[in-house]
């Protein structure tokens, strides 16, 4: 029988790589409490080639609330995950090991003290010995995502870093409700460190249309052309090609019919398999993406549909990073 997730052992949920040692066997504990509940020996730090950061930071949020629950609803969820796909043929988790860091600590000083916290977490991370591969950093608000920038900034090359951002906002004000670390001005902050390329877009104000426009470092695929088809595509592979990639997902980017866990949903957005074949797109092209997020999951009490894309999208991203396909999903 299935259960929709992870095969049972028949008393309780066994970790998906390794279980076939399990079968018919009573297990009297729950996988680990790790991103997909993987066993020590694909959780290692010093062993696993992809790395979990979780920021439950909320702080500017301006509508709803619970974006610090985020982090765990994700990793809650993700110990569901079947871990076989059938894109790359295997059970990726396998060839390359997660681990899961411990909760950052939330800076409530200002956002400016978050973000230089989060700056040097993620600087420190990535300069550090072992270091990931890729780093998988779940927020919390999309506000940390300037942290995070400045962090990439500081461990690779900055002539080489570009950003590719899906949301359903612009986020390009200069500051809000007297912030300029708010959530609402997130890609502003990124483009002062490099250009931006930004995907869904269908929530912009007056001042950052007016900015937008004058500013050679931003391109913007509104939803309505991304939901045109595909053509878009050719843009961003020319725009990611052979550089360092910040790949940063606000679910809000989503259609609110399959993501509605967000604090600012917005009509229309991209489908599942819109944005996936936007993270094919960056990750073929791309010279590396050695970090990204998926930010602003709002978990909404009794419904686990969300947690649950949340969880397989950051899964996906990872072995997206880390494997070559093994054949297209048909």
């Amino acid at each position: 029988m299935e259960s929709g997730g992870r095969e049972s052992g028949g008393g309780g949920l066994v970790a998906a790589t390794g279980r076939e040692k399990h079968m018919g066997k009573r297990e009297l504990y729950q996988p680990p409490w790790n991103f997909l509940g993987l066993p020590a020996e694909l959780s290692n730090r010093s062993a696993a080639r992809a790395w979990v950061l979780p920021v439950p930071y909320e702080a500017t949020t301006s509508y709803g609330a619970g974006t610090r629950d985020g982090p765990a609803a994700i990793i809650a969820a993700s110990r569901q995950v079947e871990l076989f796909d059938r894109e790359f043929g295997c059970e990726p988790a396998s060839k390359f090991g997660v681990h899961t860091m411990d909760m950052m600590w939330p800076a409530f000083d200002s956002p400016a003290a978050m973000m230089g916290a989060v700056e040097e977490t993620v600087a420190g991370i990535l300069r550090g010995s072992p270091a990931p591969e890729v780093l998988a950093v779940l927020g919390g608000e999309h506000s940390i995502s300037a942290g995070v920038v400045r962090g990439i900034a500081r461990a690779v090359p900055s002539k080489e870093l570009v950003v590719v951002h899906e949301d359903a906002h612009a986020d390009l004000r200069d500051e809000y409700e007297g912030c300029r670390f708010s959530h609402a001005c997130a890609a502003r902050r990124i483009l002062e460190v490099c250009p931006i390329f930004q995907i869904g877009i269908r929530n912009i104000s007056e001042g950052e249309e007016k900015f937008r426009r004058g500013c050679r470092d931003v391109r913007t695929v509104f939803a309505e052309e991304a939901a045109a088809g595909r053509r878009f595509l050719e843009r961003l592979a020319e725009f990611v090609r052979g550089k360092r990639v910040y790949l940063t997902v606000d679910l809000d980017g989503l259609d609110p019919s399959i993501m509605p866990a967000v604090g600012t949903p917005e009509p229309g957005g991209l489908s599942w398999e819109a944005l996936l074949d936007v993270a094919r797109t960056v990750f073929r092209e791309a010279k590396r993406v050695p970090v990204f997020d998926v930010v602003e999951l709002a978990p909404m009490p009794g419904m686990r549909g969300p947690d649950f894309l949340a969880a397989k999208l950051v899964y996906k991203l990872m072995s997206l990073a880390l494997l070559k396909p093994a054949r297209r999903v048909l």
